[in-house]
């Protein structure tokens, strides 16, 4: 009886993936229902293998409606490692010459046998020799394959390779009954070269096909692959021999040119396997050439083959033997027809004993396959267990009861708990995420001014005639003091020095922390001056600052001594100054004498003023730098007088933050 069902077969290419759906009807034929072909979207490789396969299956089987689960599958003939070989006739059982093969097999291929999927096919031979080809591909790429087809929800029960599905459909049209032909299949990343004469077959896959041309015109042109591809389609041709009209774009007639020259080396292995065929295999001259393949119909494909072989060159068609859908078209398929071959080639596994039949399903697959032919006898073994279980189940139905009422209520009690603990671990992790979060927060508004800060300071009290021409953080002191040791000594806060800024005044002592990667503390400043003789140290706005961080002082001292704005005499009562200081704490009136005196020099240079030694005073001065003459202190100091120019210095002074500033924000 004709089989009669439905078959979906899916070619899986090295750049995109076929998809044709077959009907087989009852009363026998072969039915095309929709094709769908979909490239893929970036390079296969063995880490992404399944998931670019599945994506474009998934595209295809949206696009085309297609409804069918049962699946064939065809791999590229890239993807396996196919070999010819010559055997002494054997005559034992079909388990002895499985066990022959399998020795060639183990001699030919470069990977452990545990590793790969095999298979093998008698194809003939003369009297005193039997030739045999055999298959082989890895596990890793089959498994792949399969993974992703099972994605989009299909059911593999075949996997083919594309020489043989290409050699089956070839036959089954009767190409090669009457004379040698060769058929070539350029694809995507390799090409296929198969041998037809009467029942003989040879083939070979070739590592040249269009990819190797997008290679070139990539190189020639330094563009991406993707790009290189867009030129070939748009542009590309075989260039013709001989003298010919170039066309007028530049970019075409060049693309041509590297067509013609892959084609060429194509055509170099396609007559050296001519050679192979009629001296090792006793072949014969072969008297037609059939092209297929997605690049095979580049424009003057066929007219360079013929010039170059010397035989006719036509491109195969595969659908004779096959009736279209009423939804299809035979003018829109004749242009895709070309890429269909090897689809039709294991559609017809189907329907028919095929020339070449060879299985590369995985024992995954084929422990299903035996199991659905199990699955009677195994429901019946499970028919009889349910009714053992029912007995069981009639005798201990009470204590079942008691069982379940007695698991539920405690189940209840274990949910309410779990229920507790997920909110209780709940709040502790956003608790946990807040503090973090509010830690980080805080660090980064106490550093966020920190730099700004650093440098108002240094231009505070950077004279005029000065320039900074470096400001470099250093990872420790260039200049260590003499002590072994290091006393750190309570030190009081400053009360004076018109530098100091008045929100630091009463600060706590100063704990010297140690320095670690993250934590900037050591500078060093570097730069050049002039003493201009009765000119002014610092600007009038730098003065103006300075008188205004001194009054601040003064009044942030009252403040501490207890003399706030509710004990002050009112606005319009005149005091005597020589009364309100009698009136003043004896501390306190020592401290505002002393910053009365410490308050700014003369603001005009002389010849005695050095303007780097005040910097380093003024420096000093300052809360956020360290006080110790040993830590911020002068490095160099190097006068022109040699030069000529006495009132010229350059100068490198190295400064100690009293806060360090973090480095990790």
């Amino acid at each position: 009886m004709a089989k009669t069902d439905q078959v979906l077969v899916l070619d899986i290419g090295s750049t995109g993936v076929r998809v044709c759906e077959f009907d087989f009807p009852a009363g026998g034929g072969f039915i095309l229902l929709g094709y769908m072909q979909v490239e893929y979207t970036e390079q296969l490789t063995e880490e992404n293998r399944s998931l670019i396969i599945s994506a474009a299956l998934r595209s295809a089987l949206e696009e085309g409606g297609f409804t069918t689960t049962r699946t064939f599958v065809c791999v590229s003939g890239q993807a396996a490692f196919m070999r010819f070989v010559k055997l002494p006739p054997v005559t034992e059982e079909e388990s002895r010459v499985r066990q022959i093969v399998e020795y060639e097999a183990r001699q030919n291929v470069p990977f452990p046998m545990d590793e790969v999927i095999w298979d093998y096919q008698l194809i003939g031979g003369e009297d005193d020799e039997l030739e045999v080809m055999f298959v082989v591909i890895k596990n890793d790429i089959v498994e792949g394959v399969i993974e992703a087809v099972n994605n989009v929800g299909l059911k593999p029960d075949l996997v083919d390779f594309a020489p043989a599905a290409l050699y089956n459909v070839a036959r089954a049209n009767h190409v090669g009954d009457d004379e040698c032909v060769m058929i070539l299949n350029i694809g995507g990343r390799c090409t296929n070269l198969l041998f037809l004469d009467g029942d003989r077959f040879f083939a070979r896959t070739i590592p040249i096909a269009g990819y190797s041309i997008t290679q070139q015109i990539a190189k020639e042109f330094a563009i991406s692959p993707e790009e290189a591809e867009i030129l070939k389609r748009r542009h590309g041709f075989v260039a013709l021999g001989g003298a010919y009209e170039e066309p007028e774009s530049e970019v075409a007639a060049t693309i041509s040119k590297i067509v013609r020259n892959v084609m060429t080396r194509l055509h170099g292995e396609v007559n050296r396997s001519i050679s192979v065929y009629r001296t090792q295999q006793k072949g014969n001259k072969p008297a037609h050439l059939y092209l297929s393949g997605g690049s095979s119909t580049m424009a003057f494909t066929d007219h360079f083959f013929s010039e170059k072989l010397r035989m006719d060159v036509s491109y195969l068609n595969p659908f004779k033997i096959i009736k279209l859908g009423p939804d299809l078209s035979v003018d829109d398929l004749q242009q895709y027809a070309h890429a269909y071959p090897e689809a039709v080639g294991v559609g017809l596994r189907h329907l028919i004993q095929c020339p070449v039949e060879v299985s590369l399903i995985p024992d995954s697959i084929k422990q299903l396959q035996l199991f659905s032919k199990r699955k009677p006898f195994i429901l019946m073994a499970m028919v009889i267990w349910l009714l053992i279980l029912g007995v069981f189940w009639v005798v201990n139905a009470k204590k079942i009861v008691l069982y379940r009422d007695t698991m539920d209520a405690t189940q209840v009690r274990v949910e309410k708990l779990k229920d507790h603990k997920r909110a209780i671990n709940r709040h502790q992790n956003e608790a946990l995420q807040a503090q973090q979060k509010a830690e980080e927060l805080r660090k980064l508004i106490s550093d966020r001014y920190a730099w700004s800060e650093l440098y108002r300071d240094l231009q505070l009290v950077k004279p005029n005639d000065m320039w900074f021409v470096k400001i470099e953080h250093i990872d420790k002191p260039q200049y260590i003091k003499p002590d072994e040791e290091e006393i750190i000594e309570e030190k009081k806060p400053k009360r004076g020095g018109f530098f100091m800024a008045p929100q630091l005044i009463g600060q706590a002592e100063a704990v010297a922390e140690e320095i670690v990667e993250e934590e900037a503390v050591w500078f060093v400043i570097s730069g050049h001056s002039v003493n201009i003789p009765d000119r002014k140290i610092y600007s009038d706005e730098q003065m103006a600052q300075f008188d205004a961080i001194t009054e601040g002082v003064r009044a942030q001292i009252r403040e501490e001594a207890g003399l706030d704005t509710e004990d002050a005499a009112p606005e319009d009562a005149v005091a005597d100054p020589d009364e309100a200081a009698a009136e003043e704490p004896e501390e306190l009136a020592a401290t505002v004498v002393e910053i009365e005196e410490f308050g700014p020099p003369p603001n005009r240079v002389t010849q005695s003023t050095q303007l780097p030694e005040l910097l380093v005073s003024a420096i000093r001065d300052l809360p956020a730098f360290s006080d110790d003459p040993e830590e911020t202190r002068m490095l160099e100091l190097e006068t022109r007088e040699r030069l000529g120019f006495r009132n010229l210095s350059s100068f490198r002074i190295q400064v100690k933050l009293i806060t360090p500033i973090s480095l990790s924000h």
